[in-house]
């Protein structure tokens, strides 16, 4: 048999080749993490669900950053909550926040199922 045509493996032969390699296995990590990151494989498309902790804010308790957790209440306003409820010695009920500036119906009706004395 005649193995002429056989050539031998030089190391810039070998250096190419792995050079080779390491770009698909590359590119095949990147692919992957575009398919985690979009959230779709294929099966589909995957959604993720979040977890909401619902928060209940005792009004007469609560500090400046407690009460900025509720919605429509920002830093302003919840100072002059804790401001009225130290005149006031505290609410007697939750429709009291009523009468602290600033806080209206509207943004009652947003707080009302959040809020507890």
């Amino acid at each position: 048999m005649n193995y002429n045509f056989v050539k031998k493996i030089t190391f810039k032969d070998l250096i190419i080749v792995l050079g080779l390699v390491l770009i698909v296995v590359g590119l095949g990590i990147k692919m992957k993490i575009i398919e985690e990151a979009s959230g779709e494989n294929s099966f589909g498309k995957v959604e993720k669900k979040e977890k909401v902790v619902e928060v209940i804010v005792d009004i007469n308790l609560a500090s400046k950053l407690e009460l900025e957790v509720l919605p429509a209440i920002g830093p302003v306003t919840a100072q002059k909550i804790i401001d009225y409820r130290r005149l006031t010695e505290g609410f007697k009920s939750k429709e009291e926040i009523m009468a602290v500036p600033g806080i209206g119906v509207k943004t009652y009706e947003k707080i009302k199922d959040k809020i507890k004395i």
